[in-house]
């Protein structure tokens, strides 16, 4: 049976999304919405299937959203704006009976309930009574990280730490920005939850730490706490104790976004200027530059005037029959050029993000996923995994494992 999806924004995450779905013989239709139709054309574009339909959309408007989605009688509604519109989004799924993913949370511990890490997990017993499926953070960092935990952790007897990292090379002449603007500063500049036998918060930028990243990267680099889910959701749902988990993240320019934050220039309280009250993080978000559209990252490759390389590392440490064992699984994917000749229009961070998301979207619509309510994807057993692998291998994502007995 052939399967419809409704994609959600038609920013960098969208574009690959909609374009790695409309190559799968299983998907018949992909509706990409968003409240910009330029940016919905571009994407039409460049991604030339037929299988790709577009529709104007609003994410706030829920009874708007129920409506498509009844209408569209799809399958599975891939989430893929920003994250504040992830409870009108749910809303209006479980309305429709829809199936649903996303790939980043929006609010830690609603209302202060520290049972609830995600805002996404307060639907769950609804969401598992109706029989709905709701996969969230399911991208690459949360996402591809998880499962490379997971992968650990199963082999393990007693796990005492995950430790996960980010870290990317970026060289452009102009400035660029391959995330969502305002997420990626509001992460920079919030304090990082880290797990140690319980939630715990760190200063941003504290943490510092210098990791020999393997290939493609291959050098040295410094990471710093970084306000992300991975901490959050990972002591939950890893299926056994642990006792330490952080994530980290560091790039070349990490001290220029910590100046900044140092500069209260990412502050939301206003400063009085010639009588007028402005936050300074609204002037620098306005002078910032949006993501790159399909089109414009097309002619920045092309014309030489960007590169990128991105790695996601998981270091596991446990016991397993009485000897310490350390794990450590890396990321190697194609970097900016190689991504945008494979998806016009991607990035290597879009590109990683964005095709595994596509990949839990294609086992999600082949009922491959076997788990009801809201979960992330560290619930996944071996069989889903290695699922999860084959289909990130076809678009040239490699999984790399190295396990090593820790000697004391």
């Amino acid at each position: 049976m052939k399967k419809k999806v409704l994609v959600i924004g038609a920013g960098a995450q969208g574009t690959v999304i909609s374009w790695v779905l409309t190559r799968a013989d299983d998907v018949s239709e992909v509706v990409l919405g968003d409240r910009d139709l330029k940016r919905l054309n571009e994407v039409v574009e460049t991604n030339k299937s037929k299988k790709l339909k577009i529709e104007k959309l609003d994410a706030s408007d829920v009874n708007g959203m129920v409506k498509l989605m009844k209408d569209g009688k799809f399958n599975l509604v891939v989430n893929a704006t920003l994250s504040v519109f992830n409870n009108q989004i749910m809303e209006a799924c479980y309305e429709a009976k829809t199936d649903y993913q996303d790939m980043a949370t929006n609010e830690h511990f609603p209302e202060g309930d520290r049972n609830i890490p995600v805002e996404e997990l307060k639907y769950a017993k609804k969401w598992e009574g109706a029989s709905l499926k709701g996969l969230i953070l399911a991208g690459s960092d949360a996402g591809t990280t998880n499962v490379m935990a997971k992968e650990a952790a199963d082999e393990l007897d007693e796990v005492d730490s995950i430790k996960i990292k980010d870290y990317a090379i970026t060289e452009s002449e102009k400035p660029i920005v391959l995330w969502q603007p305002q997420t990626y500063l509001e992460d920079l500049s919030s304090p990082a939850v880290i797990w140690d036998n319980g939630y715990k918060e760190m200063p941003p930028f504290s943490g510092e730490e210098e990791y020999d990243f393997p290939l493609p990267i291959g050098a040295k680099g410094k990471v710093y706490y970084h306000s992300h889910e991975e901490p959050l959701v990972i002591p939950k749902f890893i299926g056994k104790p642990v006792k330490y988990v952080d994530f980290k993240m560091g790039e070349p320019m990490t001290m220029l976004w910590k100046s900044l934050v140092d500069l209260k220039l990412m502050s939301e309280e206003p400063v009085k200027i010639e009588g007028k009250e402005i936050a300074p993080r609204d002037v620098f978000l306005k002078l910032l530059p949006p993501t790159p559209s399909a089109k414009q990252l097309v002619e920045l490759v092309k014309n030489k005037e960007f590169t990128s390389r991105l790695i996601l590392t998981v270091d596991v440490d446990g016991k397993k029959a009485g000897k310490d064992l350390h794990y450590q699984l890396w990321t190697e994917g194609p970097n900016s050029v190689a991504a945008c000749e494979r998806i016009p229009g991607a990035s290597d961070v879009s590109y990683a993000t964005a095709v595994s998301g596509a990949i839990f979207a294609l086992m999600m619509l082949r009922e491959q996923v076997n788990h009801k309510g809201v979960f992330p994807p560290e619930v996944f057993n071996k069989e889903e995994r290695d699922i999860y692998y084959k289909g990130m291998g076809e678009w040239d994502i490699k999984i790399h494992k190295k396990v090593g007995e820790v000697i004391n």
